[in-house]
């Protein structure tokens, strides 16, 4: 068993991070101390931490892993990907809309230089 302080130091967050996994019952330690208070962890919840974090690389937010994390289906695979692909058309049309903007502004500026 790991103290929270060493399975921080395992995993690479913060304890505030474990606790607040906690507070939201996203990843429970294994034992509290009833008279410390302590947070104690094993292995499964370090295999556990791990899919937290894939998922949260994959962005899956915190909220969607706890709904998902035990029942992960292909659906919401799917939904996840469309929704990344949305989110990756916006970026690719601000992107568009910025080279625009810098264009119509290098025009206007060599304009008025023109003028001089």
């Amino acid at each position: 068993m790991y103290r929270i302080g060493e399975f921080a130091i395992l995993t690479g967050v913060s304890v505030k991070t474990l606790r607040y996994y906690d507070y939201i019952n996203l990843l429970k330690p294994s034992k509290i101390d009833q008279y410390t208070n302590y947070r104690y962890y094993t292995n499964e919840e370090l295999t556990k931490f791990q899919k937290i974090e894939y998922l949260k690389k994959l962005g899956f937010t915190l909220e969607e892993i706890k709904a998902n994390l035990a029942n992960l289906t292909p659906h919401c695979i799917e939904q996840k990907k469309e929704e990344l692909k949305a989110k990756r058309d916006l970026i690719m049309t601000q992107i568009a809309e910025l080279d625009l903007l810098k264009e119509s502004l290098i025009q206007n500026k060599s304009k008025v230089l023109s003028k001089r």
